[in-house]
C-alpha cells in the first residue's frame, strides 16, 4: 500500500526550491554575460586595451576613449568574441582620428552587442585581409565610418543601427563581404553615404534600410558589375532609385 507524503512536508519542500532560487538571482545578474555564455569572459576595464590572446571579453562598464589617435580596442589575435555586453564605447568627443575597435589582418572575431560612437576615422576597422570577421547587433552613432573593412573577405555586417558619420558602411575592395538587415541614416558630407563599396569588389548588401542623409545616393557600388544587392529599402530620397552601380539580384538569383 502506498503511503502519502503530508502536504505540509510538500509545502515546505517546494518553499525551499524557491527560496533558494530567488537567493541565487543576485548572482545570475552580476554574471548574466557570463552565465548566457556558458563561459566566463575577461573583463575589459579600461581602454586602450589590446587583446592578443584569442577567448571572450567583455566590456564591464561605459568606457570613455579620452585619446584623439590610436585605437581604444584593439584585437591582435583570432578567435575572438568582443561582447560589448549592453554597454557603450566613447570616443573622445572632440576632433579626432582614433578607431573604436581596430582588427589588423584577423579572422573569426566577433564584435557584438553594444555601442560606439564618436570615433573620427571609424567605430569599427577591419584592416587588410581580415577574413570571417562578424559585427553584429552594434549601434554605431556618429563615427565617421561605422564600419570599414579594407581589402578584407567574407566579413559579414548585420543587425546594426548606424546613424550619422559620413559613411555607414564601406568595403573598400576585398570579395564575399556581406552587409544585411542594418538601419542606416543621416550620413552628413562630405560623402553622406550609407553603403559604399570601392575598388575591384565582390561584395554583396542586402536587405537593408536606408534613411536619407546628405547624398542623393544612399547606395553606391563603385566596383561596378562585381558588386551586387538586392532587397534594399530607401525612405526619404527626391529619387526612385537612390543606388549608383552595383547589380541589383532578383530573389531566386542566388
Amino acid at each position: 500500500m502506498r503511503s502519502e507524503v503530508p502536504s505540509f512536508i510538500k509545502r515546505n519542500v517546494v518553499f525551499r526550491i524557491v527560496s533558494a532560487s530567488l537567493s541565487l538571482l543576485p548572482l545570475a545578474s552580476a554574471n548574466a554575460w557570463e552565465t548566457a555564455s556558458g563561459v566566463a569572459g575577461t573583463a575589459i576595464g579600461s581602454v586602450p586595451f589590446t587583446i592578443s590572446v584569442s577567448g571572450r571579453y567583455f566590456l564591464a562598464s561605459n568606457l570613455i576613449y579620452v585619446l584623439t589617435t590610436g585605437a581604444a580596442i584593439t584585437i591582435n589575435a583570432d578567435e575572438v568574441i568582443l561582447d560589448l555586453n549592453g554597454t557603450s564605447l566613447h570616443g573622445p568627443g572632440v576632433s579626432n582620428s582614433a578607431i573604436g575597435v581596430l582588427v589588423p589582418s584577423r579572422h573569426s572575431v566577433t564584435i557584438q552587442n553594444g555601442d560606439i560612437d564618436g570615433f573620427g576615422l571609424a567605430g569599427i576597422e577591419l584592416l587588410a585581409n581580415s577574413a570571417q570577421n562578424i559585427v553584429d547587433n552594434v549601434r554605431l552613432n556618429a563615427n565617421q565610418t561605422g564600419v570599414l573593412a579594407i581589402i578584407g573577405t567574407l566579413n559579414i555586417v548585420k543587425n546594426c543601427v548606424i546613424d550619422g558619420g559620413t559613411v555607414g558602411i564601406l568595403f573598400s575592395s576585398g570579395s564575399g563581404n556581406r552587409a544585411s538587415n542594418n538601419t542606416l541614416g543621416n550620413q552628413g558630407p562630405p560623402m553622406g553615404i550609407a553603403l559604399l563599396t570601392l575598388g575591384s569588389s565582390q561584395n554583396y548588401f542586402e536587405n537593408n534600410l536606408v534613411f536619407k542623409g546628405f547624398n542623393a545616393s544612399g547606395q553606391v557600388m563603385a566596383g561596378g558589375i562585381n558588386d551586387k544587392y538586392r532587397f534594399e529599402t530607401f525612405v526619404g530620397f527626391p529619387i526612385v532609385h537612390p543606388v549608383s552601380g552595383g547589380i541589383e539580384e532578383f530573389a531566386n538569383s542566388l
